[in-house]
């Protein structure tokens, strides 16, 4: 039966279904899966029933290779070109080099004037993702409120140095206090532990222009570039197609509902946002954040034992999600979503995870979850249909954080001068 299906095709034509299935094999399995079962197919009808000219069929298979060829040629000749510039194509002026001081001067956070320490100063240094930067020009993150306490206090000595960055994770945290943290020079660092995603970022990832995420270490890059789903035009597809469809669900949303607030995120891609974080509450994935938690507390003592070895206290910040805080939210995901059952949730798992790490290994640790959820019965902390805190929420942190400090004396005392 194969030796006679097999007469049918030419000695080039068996070549473009090799090159084409690898070919689909790179772009997806499925897309692979579903070029296959189409040929075969067509191979079953013309051995049952002989109703394809073999000339023709060998010609359209022929022609079918020469446009995935064609198509193939263009993508890689697009990703080189994002390789080399992708500022052309994301809209930024220049490729950040992220976790150098140089990224923090191009985008106005520091200058490098900070570098220079003044002797009577006490310097805590910060690190967070997007939670750190969030409404920071309007001088209302939870960095810039903090900063303010200790000048209300009576303590201006005290300075706040913000490192954090958005869309980072563990893994940048690390390497931003093991490249650059003895050139902030900080007798304090507090790293503020999102449960939302920061458990899934053990690894130090960069974002090209809001668009493109990948790996920072150049082997964990290029290893897996044997599947377009890591490459840089697939992350570029995907994310303007994503704002674009969201664009439009607001635009829907507005139509239907006038009276609703304009938030960040249309509704719809607002709870698959918070859909997809809450695999962790998810007793049934409990397996899984255990194994992302250890990759992180790995991370988290590499920074302990650095800071040990120069004496300075390390505080662990855990920022909460917001569907730990907002029953109103997670009803709408819990209705959305008939897959997650009610029953199986334990919002404070995650952070009783890291609380108990910090403790068994003597690292403070500040859990903010209790506090945002009293708080939040009686007043909205998180920005709408955003994720990330507003105003008050960020009022709220500020509060919370100061007073761990104060409480626990961690500030170290004040450096003499030997000025009157």
């Amino acid at each position: 039966m194969i030796s006679r299906i097999m007469k049918n095709f030419d000695k080039s034509t068996v070549i473009g279904v090799i090159i084409t299935s690898i070919i689909a094999s790179i772009y997806s399995y499925t897309i692979l899966g579903i070029y296959i079962l189409g040929l075969t197919l067509v191979v079953i009808i013309r051995y049952k029933w002989d109703i394809f000219d073999s000339k023709k069929l060998n010609s359209g298979i022929k022609n079918i290779t020469l446009s995935v060829v064609t198509i193939f040629i263009l993508t890689v000749v697009i990703e080189l070109w994002l390789q080399l510039y992708p500022h052309k194509f994301t809209g930024i002026e220049g490729v950040d080099v992220v976790g150098e001081f140089s990224d923090y001067t191009s985008r106005g956070y520091l200058n490098k004037n900070i570098l220079n320490k003044k002797k009577d100063v006490i310097r805590i240094l910060t690190l967070g993702d997007s939670f750190s930067v969030y409404l920071r020009e309007k001088k209302q993150n939870y960095n810039n409120l903090l900063q303010q306490k200790f000048i209300d206090s009576g303590k201006s000595e005290v300075e706040i140095v913000n490192a954090g960055m958005e869309a980072m994770g563990p893994g940048y945290y690390w390497h931003i206090i093991n490249k650059l943290g003895d050139l902030f020079k900080p007798d304090l660092i507090i790293v503020g532990f999102f449960v939302g995603n920061d458990f899934t970022e053990a690894d130090f990832s960069v974002y090209i222009g809001n668009f493109i995420i990948e790996p920072k270490n150049l082997y964990k890059r290029y290893v897996t570039y044997d599947q377009f789903r890591h490459w840089r035009l697939y992350w570029l597809l995907k994310d303007k197609y994503s704002r674009y469809r969201d664009a439009q669900l607001k635009k829907e949303e507005a139509k239907h509902q006038p009276s609703q607030p304009v938030g960040t995120f249309s509704q719809t891609t607002f709870l698959e946002v918070e859909k997809k974080r809450s695999w962790i509450f998810d007793k049934n994935n409990w397996g899984l954040l255990n194994q992302r938690w250890r990759e992180c507390s790995e991370i988290i003592l590499k920074m302990k034992d650095w800071c040990d070895r120069r004496k300075i206290k390390l505080v662990i910040a855990i920022l909460p999600e917001q569907f730990q805080v907002d029953p109103e939210l997670r009803d709408a995901v819990l209705k959305r979503y008939k897959n997650i059952a009610k029953e199986n949730l334990d919002v404070p798992y995650p952070d009783n995870l890291i609380v108990n790490f910090c403790r068994t290994h003597d690292i403070h640790c500040l859990d903010m979850l209790g506090p945002f959820q009293e708080q939040g019965k009686t007043r909205r902390l998180y920005s709408v249909r955003d994720s990330h805190w507003n105003a008050a929420g960020n009022g709220l942190a500020a509060d919370l954080i100061f007073d761990y400090l104060q409480k626990n004396q961690l500030l170290p005392a004040r450096t003499p001068t030997g000025k009157p």
